[in-house]
């Protein structure tokens, strides 16, 4: 475990990697699917739990269950959120497509953590963080840009809304994480935050109506997603958050854009604009100041 904390920037970059392919993905199923984001929530968590409780279990062992009742309700917080936020975002891809609902929640949530972070005093500014966060959210900006694509029927409004939700909800399971990091094992909180946002989601897809998936690509698809970015990417997360401020993590997160952008080159012949060139460097840039930066 200590030889993971002293690589704890790098598990939250590989973490933000991982992430980047969620956006792609969740368009690839709505692409050849019906069902609804929801489901497609539901679905990877009920996929992700069993696999998180069983690691856990293994590593952990009946410790994985004694938890301290404050820590407790934090972690029904942070699953409770983490439900929210997933929601969120899938909702906002289908309604304004993955380049706007990505560089909202991805750009939104650092702001809220910082704010957060400093008034809860888990951590104090410095020049270099600030012109971290600063130079990720203009990259991002600069590499998604913010038309929607032509010939498309988006509903922008609705987008953005649902992209500040999924932001605020992404921002508060961090700084909950944050709250958990040093007293309990990673897949500890992992698995119980997921074990709680799968019940709640259980719950609102229930309320909702369930459409579940009903082509072969769409499992598969729907198999990645809850293996490889959610609990997979979600413990080297968490197991990161011992050694990475909120903040720090937060910033990392904007990669997602990038990577979302190089597959959708490298899958669909897509290309950047010399401003999306631009805002690829300043993120790389932001990541290599955070590197530099021991309190970070």
């Amino acid at each position: 475990m200590r030889k993971f904390q002293h690589g704890g920037l790098w598990l939250v970059t590989g973490t933000a990697i991982t992430w980047g392919t969620i956006g792609v993905a969740t368009q690839a199923i709505y692409n050849v699917d019906t069902t609804t984001s929801l489901f497609i929530n539901l679905a990877r968590m009920l996929i992700a739990t069993p696999v998180l409780l069983a690691a856990c279990w293994f590593i952990v062992g009946p410790q994985m269950f004694q938890i301290q009742r404050r820590d407790f309700g934090i972690l029904l917080l942070s699953g409770t959120f983490l439900a929210i936020s997933h929601a969120a975002y899938f909702a906002a891809i289908q309604a304004t497509g993955v380049t706007i609902a990505t560089l909202l929640t991805i750009c939104l949530a650092p702001l809220v953590v910082t704010c957060v972070s400093v008034l809860l005093k888990f951590e104090t500014l410095n020049g270099r963080i600030v012109l971290a966060l600063m130079s990720a959210m203009m990259g991002s900006v600069l590499l998604v840009g913010l038309h929607s694509p032509e010939g498309t029927d988006y509903n922008l409004l609705l987008g953005t809304i649902l992209s500040l939700i999924s932001a605020v909800g992404y921002a508060s399971m961090i700084v909950c994480g944050r709250f958990l990091a040093n007293n309990h094992h990673p897949l500890q909180v992992t698995t119980i935050t997921f074990g709680v946002g799968t019940i709640v989601l259980i719950a609102v897809n229930l309320v909702n109506g369930v459409v579940v998936v009903h082509t072969v690509q769409g499992w598969i698809l729907v198999l990645y997603l809850g293996l490889i970015p959610t609990a997979f990417a979600y413990w080297m997360f968490q197991t990161g958050l011992r050694s990475v401020s909120a903040t720090a993590a937060s910033i990392i997160g904007m990669l997602d854009p990038l990577v979302a952008a190089l597959l959708a080159w490298a899958l669909f012949g897509e290309t950047l604009a010399a401003t999306g060139i631009i805002g690829a460097g300043m993120l790389m840039t932001s990541i290599f100041l955070l590197s530099l930066d021991k309190s970070a």
